[in-house]
């Protein structure tokens, strides 16, 4: 069991998961956001091969419109 913090909030996976899986996990949407993993952003070609590791701090960003 592992466990990664989300945007200041911790989840438990039962191991190792990889980030587009974790977000499709927790209902995050696909486009609109932006994620950092221990203060370094991920690109979205790269969230399928990106493993998070125990305690990683994972940082989603969703954009909203304004004016």
């Amino acid at each position: 069991m592992i466990t990664v913090n989300i945007n200041n909030h911790p989840y438990s996976f039962p191991k190792e998961i990889a980030l587009e899986a974790a977000l499709e996990h927790l209902n995050f949407p696909k486009k609109g956001i932006a994620v950092a993993v221990d203060n370094a952003i991920v690109s979205r070609c790269d969230w399928e091969t990106c493993v998070l590791q125990q305690n990683a701090q994972v940082l989603v960003i969703q954009a909203t419109q304004g004016g």
